[in-house]
């Protein structure tokens, strides 16, 4: 018999196929904000990532809460701990985008890095830290998605 660590596990790969599809609309919201505010605006890059990285951020929260992990009550913990795992990624994202945009990369494949190389993070993060306490419910959030035909073990 499979222990709870273990099932978690055994669903990880599945359950970070919905976190990156999260993902992917929060990418659109941080991009949209970006490109408007960096190449339309001209504010700084370092700047604009802030901006743009907090509304995908507030987006994320939302959908990964209430899809992803299907967290059921809202808890002042989880609000700390997400917001910890982000603020980290801020952190690094926006050195990262000081460093490559100081190296002439061109803005755009500086931003593309930086959100792969956050996306890892905050999928740990959010999984193993922020969300922790509801793995049944991430079960039953990871049903819904597959619907219907879906295999059950």
């Amino acid at each position: 018999m499979r222990t709870a660590s273990q099932r978690q596990s055994a669903q990880a790969p599945r359950q970070f196929a919905v976190f990156a599809a999260v993902g992917l609309l929060n990418t659109c919201v941080d991009a949209g904000v970006f490109l408007v505010l960096a190449a339309l605006c001209h504010v700084a890059a370092p700047v604009a990532q802030v901006i743009s990285y907090s509304c995908g951020m507030v987006n994320s929260f939302a959908w990964n809460r209430g899809v992803t992990f299907r967290a059921g009550a809202l808890r002042i913990g989880e609000i700390v701990r997400f917001l910890a795992v982000n603020g980290a990624s801020l952190i690094l994202s926006v050195a990262a985008m000081r460093v490559l945009t100081r190296a002439d990369w061109p803005l755009f494949a500086a931003k593309a890095i930086v959100t792969l190389g956050t996306l890892a993070l905050n999928f740990a993060g959010s999984k193993w830290w922020v969300w922790r306490d509801v793995g049944g419910q991430a079960n039953a959030a990871l049903r819904s998605v597959e619907g219907s035909g879906a295999r059950r073990r």
